[in-house]
């Protein structure tokens, strides 16, 4: 009785018109960020819970996402979990991010003399997928396809804040490897770290990962979702000497690449809309 009376209150997935279309894609588009970084699924009651919907209606969106390949439903050990044609799309989508980021990342190299990445979240590390190499006699290069950890990299930091400190704990965990002397050793340094990316809208790596080597970062806020970041590595005495110029050019090179994926891909979502 007190489901129906919760559902007869909720509006209809199926009621004909626009604004009932685009609420059904907005709940299936919640359902899909709730089991993102779960890897053994949730129960329907797990799902209802973090998208504050009734759990019949999170049955139904489920069932039609299963149909379309975008989650699998197994047995309740197991729950629901994102399905294959998700890593499909995003395949694609990265593809047409790298080619749209390419210019922008090399007229961003121009500018600052150093070099550019372009990395993409794979679970709890940061895979490189585009770079445009500076100028300068010293470089700091690390290798396309090269993977890193996310708590001591600009790049990682970047996009472990915009993620919720539960699921930054989650994906870390409560121990960090110490790289350098300067890596953060315990969960609650790297949220307190976290805490000021969100804030100033950048990420740094002083030292954190290998000695002499710094780097400020940023997230890309792309129809693909928060999973790409851009860095600018580049060895310590510059990076503190530029980093003013650094960060107003990283900045700059965001919003263009924003811009022009937005129009090709989709538009990004509000930059002032990310989870704290």
């Amino acid at each position: 009785m007190g489901q129906e009376a919760e559902e007869a209150g909720a509006p209809e997935e199926g009621r004909d018109g626009r604004s009932g279309q685009i609420q059904v894609i907005a709940r299936a588009a919640a359902i899909l960020r709730a089991l993102a970084g779960q890897p053994k699924g949730l129960s329907l009651g797990q799902i209802a819970k973090r998208v504050g919907l009734p759990r019949s209606t999170v049955q139904r969106i489920v069932g039609a996402l299963e149909a379309e390949q975008l989650v699998t439903a197994g047995g309740e050990s197991e729950g629901v979990r994102l399905g294959p044609m998700l890593g499909l799309l995003a395949a694609s989508s990265q593809t047409d991010l790298v080619s749209i980021a390419r210019p922008h990342l090399e007229a961003l190299s121009r500018r600052v003399h150093e070099t550019v990445d372009l990395s993409v979240m794979k679970g709890h590390q940061v895979v490189s997928v585009a770079q445009s190499r500076g100028d300068q006699e010293l470089n700091v290069v690390f290798p396309v396809g090269g993977v890193l950890p996310m708590y001591c990299t600009a790049h990682g930091k970047a996009l472990l804040a915009e993620l919720s400190d539960e699921e930054v704990a989650q994906l870390v965990g409560s121990r960090l490897e110490p790289f350098t002397p300067k890596t953060h050793r315990t969960l609650p340094a790297l949220l307190a770290d976290l805490r000021e990316v969100r804030r100033s809208g950048f990420a740094y790596g002083l030292e954190e990962h290998a000695e002499g080597i710094c780097a400020i970062g940023v997230a890309l806020r792309t129809s693909a979702g928060a999973q790409y970041a851009i860095a600018i590595p580049a060895p310590a005495h510059r990076f503190h000497a530029q980093l003013d110029v650094l960060r107003k050019e990283l900045a700059r090179c965001r919003d263009e690449i924003d811009a022009a994926a937005g129009a090709r891909l989709g538009p990004a979502p509000d930059r002032g809309a990310g989870r704290r």
